[in-house]
Order: structure tokens, then sequence, then C-alpha cells
């Protein structure tokens, strides 16, 4: 074919399938034809310029520039220099005279893709040039093609500029402030962006000269706020966002003014919506990534004033739909977990306050909401203050409006998921109050008082009891007669009133789980989806309930439903028939075994599963197209993730150690499988994959620990129990994909999660599982504590330490469970472990200051006492620290920490090598007003077990009369009945030494023994039970008349 027929004929196909021709078989015909008999050869470049140049058809001069962009690349090598020459030139022109923006662009994009090509090899040294020329033309065209086509080159070949930043920052400072084209100052601002990520933090002349623009790049978006362009202001907002996220602090100097900006774009609402939600995001990715310096600055108060009028305006029907108002309330939220809540919580609460008692219902229901939200990161501060906050709450769920109500149910939703204790122990005042709100007239106010309801019924055990009757009443009748969305709160409440009740739910197993057998089989549409998977996870609670003996005549039915529901095109319901199946695994252990062929492989195929769907074929690969493209640079497709797939995989990898450790032996032959994809989610993307590979990792390590039939573990290393072969080779896959997410993890939680299922490990399997691996874990403790964890980032922002006294809940979780593994690896590890335990005991130490919280101060002292009892005599070199602190925090003003200084102190008394007994009076003294408080039971408790320690320790030091007329008061114990231990074998001691007071209060001592052994609950281990039964006949023996007139005849006969 001749060059100018290939043209002509090309041109010809391209404007066919312009034409906006709808026979697809033609269409597909033409494309076909261009593949193989054009694009086939790399003739097609060059003719693909001609007719950019000279077609009258701006549709088909965009397309011919789009597949352009395409072939250019592949086909560039082949082309002799001359012509190559005469393409960038004439790539250049075209796009000068060029008068169509869609073709421009298209053009811009051919550009730099050959740019890419010929810039880094030296044959193109004069585009650079040509571009700066147009920026700086009279011609404002001009200069919108040179700072377009520069951002395009940006986006490929940004590094190839590294020499050429002042030029540029001298450049994009007028182009900011063009005076003709908003299009040159908003691509700047693209183009600006890219610039960014070549900046190095230690240029500080060019990161002075960014920092320098910043005020213009401001006005830019406020000029098309001004004008009405939303677009373009979004693409300005996005662009401080993704600053934000670059090391380099390019936005540190001007963030105050960057954040008194968005406030007044949030705030003002003849803006679009869609702006001012983009402008809450940036505050969202500022508490995050720069909350040190929202603290310098102290912008909480000024932040939070701005946000609670946004709060209170209207808010869209569609739930899932964002707006100012929700978006100013997730930027609360993100404030009360990220910042210390010794500085939100009371400027939140100031606010809440007034606009709870506002006669505008908006703004009290913008109170409501304001109050739901700061609970998350504020709980621990929030508790003592507990009972003057919830009247805030019952008198929301009492206010006439719909608004205030739904408000008031969130917010003690949010209440009963931290704060569980206190929300129960107020049941009789909160569940009458919601079983009022599920006969509302308006279905939003039962929706959510059923989730309240679900919430505090979580956290409820016996008490429940007292309401069953009614609570079941109600809710089955909205089961029967509510709309879906009802239906849905109602169910999951079902399962939580089951699961509260346990066997004492028996009574409406019949009535309940028909229903929801029925539900069980719906799949109408979206709702009836949702409702079915609501349903299944509603079986499985009620399965927990009432026991194998009667849901065994519907499982199978149940099964089946639930095996059908993973068939169907539903991520959620395959999630809930995963919930289900661990729960069906744990009432029926290895008799689930029957269904594993079914369910695992399915499971795994969660596992496995694409979460990337292709998004939609952009505007240039869409040969009909007329649309702007400017977004895409490659040819690739883009890809966006699927949320529901990502929360299938969490909830599947989390499911198959739960399986495995209920099925144990009849699960081996998909060990090596599951393992394997185990193991390949342990660097996903998501925080949630992360936690159930890490939570079914250890699973599996435990399971094959306790199917080794294993003797019991000794403390230290080298390991004197050795483990079995097959938990040996689990230890080799296991720990090591551990240690490799403790060391890259970036989530607080994850490591939270992490560390105490490493705990709990390790009290399990001792220390066989860390023999090979021990320095590894003990560096990422320290560096923990040194807040340099990869988790811990946030907390450093531009060389600004946060203050070390004031901590995120977060951040102090953090820390209290890397003090929790700390005190496991002593007990794992023994006196072995006092090297280590001598470089942690300083920055557990600096926990226990007055200016710390009481949870840190609690924190401390619990960490060193539990520590002492692991490492036995190996603290004794630190005994004269520790007793110094100990005898401080015996009289801190905190209950709770006076209570674990109890505690640590007898266990140092018990394990020192070193002498303290002529500090026993001291300590006694200080111990002495403990046994007097009855608000923090088990307090007396552990004053009771220390002093019992030191009698065992050195009888001789205590005024043994005068400690056990003390001591008797305050028996049996409360609560802590781990410190039956030492009691007991003090009070066991004291027989075998014949002591005066013990034998002449021989009935008081029955007594005490006759409460203990007839409690409902276990309070001895079995040998201290059967030594107190030893004694009990021994007593008998010698003074048969007390010991009949005790209550203690039935233990005899043991």
């Amino acid at each position: 074919m001749e060059y100018q027929e290939f043209v002509s004929r090309l041109e010809e196909l391209l404007n066919q399938l312009v034409s906006g021709d709808t026979d697809t078989a033609r269409i597909r015909t033409a494309t076909s034809t261009l593949n193989n008999d054009f694009y086939s050869s790399f003739t097609c470049v060059a003719a693909l310029v001609q007719i950019l140049s000279s077609s009258t058809h701006w549709q088909v001069r965009q397309l011919a520039a789009v597949e352009l962009r395409k072939r250019s690349t592949k086909w560039w090598p082949k082309i002799d220099l001359n012509t190559q020459t005469a393409i960038k030139n004439q790539l250049l022109e075209v796009i000068l005279r060029e008068p169509h923006e869609l073709v421009r662009h298209a053009t811009a994009r051919v550009i730099s893709s050959i740019a890419k090509i010929e810039i880094p090899a030296g044959t193109w040294n004069n585009l650079p040039q040509f571009l700066y020329q147009c920026c700086q033309s009279p011609n404002a065209g001009h200069r919108e093609v040179g700072i377009f086509v520069l951002y395009t080159l940006f986006e490929v070949i940004i590094e190839a500029f590294q020499d050429n930043l002042r030029q540029l920052f001298e450049l994009f400072g007028a182009a900011l402030n063009d005076p003709e084209s908003k299009v040159v100052r908003v691509t700047t601002l693209q183009a600006l962006g890219k610039v960014a990520e070549i900046i190095e933090s230690d240029s500080k002349a060019d990161v002075q000269l960014f920092r320098d623009l910043i005020p213009s790049m401001v006005n830019v978006i406020q000029q098309c706020l001004e004008e009405g362009d939303n677009d373009s202001a979004i693409k300005g907002l996005e662009l401080f966002d993704e600053l934000l996220l670059l090391e380099t602090p390019l936005l540190s100097n001007h963030l105050q003014q960057l954040i008194e900006f968005v406030l007044v774009v949030s705030r003002n609402n003849q803006y679009d919506d869609s702006v001012r939600v983009m402008a809450l995001q940036f505050l969202i990715l500022v508490t995050n990534y720069k909350k040190a310096k929202i603290q310098k600055l102290k912008l909480v108060g000024p932040i939070i004033q701005q946000l609670m009028p946004i709060g209170a305006e209207d808010d869209p029907d569609d739930q899932d739909e964002e707006s100012p108002s929700r978006m100013a309330f997730r930027v609360i939220n993100s404030l009360s977990t990220k910042l210390p809540p010794q500085q939100v919580f009371p400027v939140v609460m100031e606010n809440v306050i007034t606009y709870v008692q506002s006669h505008d219902p908006k703004f009290r229901k913008a109170g409501m909401m304001a109050f739901a939200v700061l609970i998350e990161g504020c709980a621990d501060y929030m508790r003592p203050k507990f009972n003057d906050l919830l009247p805030l709450v019952c008198s929301g769920l009492r206010d006439p409006e719909t608004i205030v109500r739904r408000g008031a149910c969130i917010a003690l939703g949010c209440l009963a998921e931290e704060l569980d204790q206190e929300i129960a122990s107020n049941h009789a005042t909160l569940l009458p109050l919601l079983f009022d709100l599920m006969n509302d007239s308006n279905t939003e106010i039962p929706k959510q008082a059923c989730n309240a309801l679900d919430a505090i019924l979580e956290g409820l055990d016996d008490e429940i009891l007292h309401y069953l009757p009614t609570l079941m009443e109600r809710l089955l009748l909205l089961l029967d007669n509510g709309p879906n969305e009802v239906k849905t709160t109602v169910t999951a409440a079902i399962g939580s009133a089951a699961h509260a009740a346990g066997g004492e739910f028996k009574q409406y197993f019949p009535a309940v789980i028909s229903r929801l057998l029925m539900l069980m089989t719906l799949n109408k549409n979206n709702d009836d989806v949702l409702l079915r998977g609501i349903a299944t996870d509603t079986v499985g609670s009620v399965a927990e309930a009432v026991g194998k003996e009667l849901i065994q005549p519907h499982v199978n039915d149940i099964m089946r439903l639930a095996i059908e529901g993973t068939q169907l095109d539903n991520a959620r319901l395959r999630e809930c028939s995963y919930c289900l199946f661990a729960v069906m695994a744990r009432v029926f252990e290895e008799e689930f075994n029957v269904y594993l062929s079914t369910i695992m492989p399915q499971l795994l195929k969660s596992c496995q599963l694409e979460e990337f769907d292709p998004l939609i074929l952009d505007a240039e690969e869409n040969l009909s197209t007329d649309v702007d493209v400017d977004d895409d640079d490659d040819d690739d497709a883009e890809y966006a993730i699927n949320s529901a797939i990502v929360d299938e995989k969490e909830i599947a990898a989390e499911v198959i150690g739960e399986i495995f450790e209920n099925t144990r032996s009849n699960f081996l032959p998909y060990v090596e499988t599951s393992i394997s994809e185990l193991v390949k989610l342990a660097s996903h993307h998501s925080d949630g994959v992360r936690k159930s590979v890490v939570a079914s990792l250890f699973c599996f390590l435990t399971t094959f620990y306790s199917m080794s039939n294993p003797v019991q573990w000794e403390a230290g290393l080298p390991v004197k129990v050795p483990v079995h072969e097959n938990v040996q080779n689990m230890i080799k896959t296991v720990i090591p994909t551990i240690l490799a997410i403790m060391s890259d993890e970036e989530s607080k939680m994850v490591m939270v999660q992490l560390y105490q299922e490493f705990i709990d490990a390790l009290k399990r399997c001792g220390p066989a599982i860390i023999a090979d691996h021990f320095d590894p874990i003990a560096e990422n403790i320290l560096s923990v504590y040194e807040k340099k964890a990869l988790c811990q980032l946030d907390n450093v922002d531009d060389d600004e330490l946060l203050d070390e006294d004031e901590e995120a809940e977060y951040d102090a979780l953090l820390i209290s469970v890397a003090s929790d593994l700390v005190a496991t690896l002593a007990l794992v590890l023994g006196p072995g472990f006092a090297s280590y335990f001598k470089v942690y005991l300083p920055h557990i130490t600096k926990y226990y200051k007055k200016s710390k919280p009481v949870s840190d101060r609690s924190m401390a002292i619990g960490c060193l006492g539990e520590s002492t009892v692991g490492l036995k005599s190996g603290i004794s070199e630190f005994t004269e620290q520790l007793l110094t602190l100990y005898l401080k925090a015996l009289g801190d003003e905190a209950e709770e920490v006076r209570s674990n200084s109890a505690f640590a102190i007898g266990v140092l008394c018990e394990h020192t090598t070193i002498d303290i007994s002529s500090q026993y009076n001291l300590i006694l003294s200080r111990l002495y007003p403990l046994f007097t408080e009855k608000s923090v039971l088990n307090i007396t408790d552990n004053a009771c077990g220390a002093v019992c320690r030191m009698i065992i320790k050195c009888p001789q030091a205590i005024p043994i009369d005068q400690v056990l007329e003390v001591i008797m008061q305050t028996l049996p114990l409360k609560q802590d009945y781990e410190e039956n231990e030492p009691v007991f074998q003090c009070i066991f001691s004291l027989f075998r030494a014949s002591n005066s007071y013990v034998l002449n209060h021989i009935p008081e001592f029955l007594n005490i023994f006759a409460q203990v052994l007839s409690s409902s609950e276990d309070q001895l281990k079995d040998q201290t039970r059967q030594e107190l039964i030893d004694l009990i006949k021994a007593l008998n023996q010698q003074f048969p008349d007390i010991v009949a007139r005790s209550p203690l005849g039935p233990f005899l006969q043991s």
C-alpha cells in the first residue's frame, strides 16, 4: 500500500470510529483492521501525525493523537532519525495552532511519551526551552500549551528537570498569577504537585522556593471558588492533600493559614458540597500526618469551633452519601483518635453542652453527634466522668425531634462499644428508654434504637434476664411487621440478646430459629441479601447460646443455606456465612469435619480473590468518545480496590484459623494450603486482613502445640522442654512471617493485635516459639518504647516531637500492650530475662510520674509487678529502685494504681534475694490504708496478698497477730482470686507452725474456708483446693467439735 493511500485509508477508518455509528459489528471490523493492517507497522506513527495535523474533524484529530501516544513508544526506535526530527517539530507546530482543547491535551501526551525516550538520550534538548518560551509568550493560548505540556512531561520524566528547579519556580511564580488564563493558573497547580515529589528535604533553598508559592496557590483555588469552577478547586485541594503526604515538609510554614483557609471554605454553604467535603478531607489528613503541628499551634479549639455549625446542617437521605455535616464529624473523630484526649475532649464537650441546650433541633443533633464521634478516642479519659455524661444522652433519647433522638441512639451505641461495663451497670435506666423508642412511628428511630440495643446487649450478662420477656416480645413484633431496614437491626439485636442470655435463651429458640431460617432464604434484591446476611450471623449467636443439643436438628438446613449463600454474588453474604462456619465449628468441634470438604475450597478461594476491579475504559481508550482524558498517562487499565472483597478476605483469613482450632486433626489436609495463603496475605495493604492473618497464624501454631500432647513448658533459654517436630516446623513458618509483619507494620492497631496474640501464644507454648528469634522481638519492643517503630512515625512532625506526657489513647494502648509483652517474656524466660529487663526498665518507669494519666501510671506499676513474677530472683538487682517506686505509688491518688502497687511490692518481697525485712514496717504502714478502701474491690485483695507474701518470706519481721487481725476482716477475697494462692499458702504455713493466733480463731477460719469452697466461682487452683481440704480434715481430727459446728461437712467426704 502506498504511503498516501495508507494515510487516507487510516483516516477513513478513524472517521468511521468517531462518526457515532452504532453498528457494533462494523466497529469491531474497523478496530480489527486498524490493529492488523495499520498499527502493526511503524509507518502508522508518521501517518497519525499527518492526520493529527491535517484532518478537518477535531474528533478524528483527537483519536489520531490517542492512538499516536499508544503506538509511538513501541515504534519510535524503528523510525529513522530524520523522520523522528520531523515528527517532533511537527508535533510542536500542531499543538500551538490546534484550536480544540481536548486535541491539544491528547497531543501534549504524545509529546511527553516521545520525550520520555528522547530527553534521557539527549536528542530533544530544545524541548524544555521551547516550552519555557511558550510559558512566557504574550499569547495566552501558547502559555496554556507550554504549561500543560510541562505538566504531562513531569508526569513521566520529572527527574530530568531536577537541575532546573529554580528556573521552574520562577516560571511557575508568574504562571500562578497569570492575568488572563485560569487554565494556566490551574495547570500550574497540578504541575507543582509533580515538582514537589522530587524536592529533597535537605534542599533547603528549593523547599523555601516552593513554600513561597503556597499563598499564590491558595489564591488560585480561591479564584476558582469565586467563579464556581468546582472541578478546578477540587484539583487544587487534592494537590494540598498530596503535599501533606510527602516526606519533605513543604507546607509546614503555612499550615495554620491552610487550615484557616479550608475551614472558611468548609463553612461557606454557598460553595458546592463536593468542594466543602474535599476541604474537610484535608483536615482529616492534617490530623493524621501533622498532629504535632496542630498541638503546637493550639488549633484544636478553633477547628472544633468551626466544625460544629457544619454538623448542624441537614444530612442527605442516602446514608452512604458524603456530606459536609458527616465529614465534619469525621474530622472530630479523627482529632479524638489521633490527639491526646486531654486536648480534644474538654473543647468538644464545651461545644456539645452548648449545642444540646439549643432551641434549634439541628444544633441539638450536632451536639449529640459530636459527642458520639468523640467517644472512640477518649473512652478511658471520659470513664471517670461517665455518670455526668450519661444524662446528656438520656435527655437526647427523650428529645421530641427525630434527628436528635437518632443522634442520641448513635451516641449510646458508641458508649456501649467503648464503655460496656459502665453502660451495663445503667441498664435499668437505658433499656426502658430504648424499649419505648422501638415503638417510634419514624422507622429510622426503631432502627437506631435496635443498633444501640445491640451494642448494649453485647455487654450484659445475667442482667438481661429481667428484661428478656419484654425484649423478645418487642423484637419479634418488629421482626414480623417492620420494614427490611428495621428488620436488619432487629435481627442483629436478637443475636446479641441470645449472646447475653446464654442458656436462658432456650425458651425463645423455637420461635426464633424458624424465623431466621426463613430469612436465610431471601435473595430477591440487595435489601433481602443484607437481611439474609444478618440472619446468618444471628443464627451463629443463637447456636452458641442454646448449645449443640438444641441446634442439632437444624444444623443441616442451616449449613445448606449458609453454603448456598457463599455461591451468591455477594461478598457481604459470604462473610456472614464464613462467620457462621466458625461458630458452628466451635459448637460442634470435630463433628464439624463433615463440612470441611465443602467449605474449605470456598474459604481458600476467597483468600485468592482478585480485589482490583478494572475501571470503565478512560476516554483515550474509548474510540468514539469526546471526553477529556487528562487523568491517564499509561496504556494500562486503571483499577479500583473492591473494598467488599477486601473485607471478605479479612473474614476468610480469620475463620480458617478458628475452624482449624476446633476441628483439629480433621483439618490437616488443608493446613499446607491454608498456611501458604495466609503467608501471602501477610503483606496485604489492608490493616484488617493483616490482623486476621496474625490471629490465624498464631492459631495454627497454638493448635499444633495443643495437639502434640505437650509436657508443661519450663521458663528459660535454651529450651528445657523440646516441642514436637510438627510444632517446630510450624514455628519455622509462622514466627518469621510474624516478625516480618512486626518490622514493617505501619498500623498501631495491627501491632496491638500482634503483641496480644504473641502474649497468648507465649503463655500457652512457652519459650520454644521464640528460641531462635528472641533478639528481633526484643529490639522491636525497644523501638516501640523509644517511639521509633514504623507505626509511630506519625508522632514526629518536622522534627517536632509530641509531648511525652500526653498521648492519644491508641498510642497509649500500644505502649500498654508492649509492656504486657515484656511481662510475658519475663514469665517464659525467667531470671535470664534480667539483662533485657534492665534495658526496658527506664522506659517503663517514665510512665509513672504525676503528669501521666492514671492509665499510664497503673500500666507501669502493673507491668513491673507482673515482670517480677516471671523474673523471680532475677529482679534482685533492681530491688532498691523498685521498692522506692512502689512505696511512692502506694500513696498515689488513684486506687487502681495503689492496688497494682500493693501487688507489685508483695511479689518484690517474695522474689528478691536482697534482705529488705528492715523495710517491712514501712511497707506495712503504707499498705494498711488499703484495707479500708472498698470502691475498688481488688485493692484489699492485693493488699492481703502482699502481706501474706511478706509473712511467708520473713515471718519474724512481721507483727503477725496484729496483721492477721486486719486480714481476717477482709477475707474471703472479693475479686482477685489469684491472690488466694499467697493467702492460703500463708494460712497453711501458719497452721503448720501452730501459730497461736490461727489456733485461737479456728471457727472464723473455717467460715472463710466454707465460703471459698462453696462459691459458684472457682476461687482456688486444684492443688491449693486439695491442700485446703487436707487441712480441714486434719483440723477435724484435732478439733472435731469445732469443725462439726461449721458448714464444712460435705468437704470432709472429699
